[in-house]
């Protein structure tokens, strides 16, 4: 069996999934596109804070770290 090693976003996509209790990623981006406020996820190393920002947003503020470093899951899937 090979190792397969996941992207940051990857890693963090998943993350956002299991915090906001989404089966999969599908569910996940399609609640962010059929809401106002887009599931969100620090991109901080060891910090997984979540919150609901608006679905472009790069650089919102984490609350959990104080870092502009929230970054939307349609950003982080690169829909957007």
């Amino acid at each position: 069996m090979s190792n397969i090693a996941l992207s940051q976003k990857a890693q963090k996509l998943m993350t956002l999934c299991d915090q906001r209790g989404f089966q999969n990623l599908d569910d996940l981006l399609l609640a962010a596109l059929l809401n106002s406020g887009c599931p969100a996820i620090c991109m901080t190393e060891g910090c997984d804070h979540t919150a609901d920002i608006e679905p472009d947003q790069d650089q919102g503020f984490c609350e959990a770290c104080g870092g502009q470093t929230l970054v939307s899951a349609l950003v982080l899937a690169d829909l957007i």
